[in-house]
């Protein structure tokens, strides 16, 4: 019998899916339109109640003009990020120039100390 998709998981993808729509100004009906399917869906996966196929996620990920990884990245063993450390890697995410990272990277790094 195949195991279910762990709820944390789906809310990872979610809660990612929702901070790289929200950072680009895509509503959700508009990144369906964009992704070839509904908004309603879209909906449905960044609250985690809904799982994604693959070819989904991919086709949403062309419309998010971003790199399916970035979509999937879950660490095993590892609970969710908060919203608002989601938000952050959806600012960072989008295309910058190396300068504009680096700047950022050190902003962040003077705020929390060093990466451990």
């Amino acid at each position: 019998m195949r195991k279910r998709p762990e709820r944390h998981i789906r809310k990872f993808i979610g809660q990612r899916l929702r901070a790289l729509r929200q950072e680009r100004g895509l509503t959700q009906d508009r990144l369906g339109e964009l992704s070839g399917l509904s908004g309603k869906f879209i909906g449905e996966v960044e609250r985690g109640q809904k799982s994604i196929s693959i070819d989904s996620l991919y086709a949403v990920a062309v419309a998010l003009r971003t790199p399916l990884p970035t979509l999937v990245d879950v660490r095993v063993g590892e609970m969710p990020p908060s919203e608002d450390v989601e938000r952050i890697y959806a600012l960072m995410a989008g295309p910058h120039r190396q300068e504009e990272v680096r700047r950022a990277y050190n902003v962040l790094r003077a705020m929390f100390g060093k990466v451990s």
